[in-house]
């Protein structure tokens, strides 16, 4: 009875620490963040890109919301979304392959009332 108790203990232990030793993969994404009313944010994971775009403010925020690929080929825009984010709340992207020939970088941008706003820029 003690062996098999102690053998419980220990499947209990380790896989225990395997819960702690692999982080979910959102937890190990790092963003690249600019504004204020609307934060904007940008990550990487290969030549794949994902914006994020969060409301902070009660007002909504409207226009076009994309990123834009860039590389020896120039450059490919892609439009996530064009309407708008209501107050508070937050949109992200799916994950965007960037095309071939545009995979040096990628910036995300908001454009709303004939105004550019830009993520940080990666570089892949």
């Amino acid at each position: 009875m003690k062996k098999i108790a102690s053998l419980s203990l220990a499947a209990l232990t380790t896989f225990s620490l395997l819960g702690l030793a692999a982080p979910s993969a959102d937890a190990a994404t790092t963003w690249h963040c600019s504004g204020k009313l609307t934060k904007r944010c940008i990550t990487k994971s290969g030549t794949k890109v994902k914006v994020k775009f969060s409301n902070t403010t009660s007002r909504s925020a409207t226009g076009q919301f994309g990123v834009t690929c860039f590389g020896p080929d120039g450059q490919s825009p892609k439009v996530f979304k064009d309407g708008r984010i209501d107050g508070y709340d937050t949109y992200t992207s799916p994950w965007f392959q960037c095309p071939k020939g545009t995979r040096t970088g990628a910036s995300g941008w908001q454009m709303s009332n004939g105004k550019v706003y830009r993520t940080p820029e990666v570089r892949f």
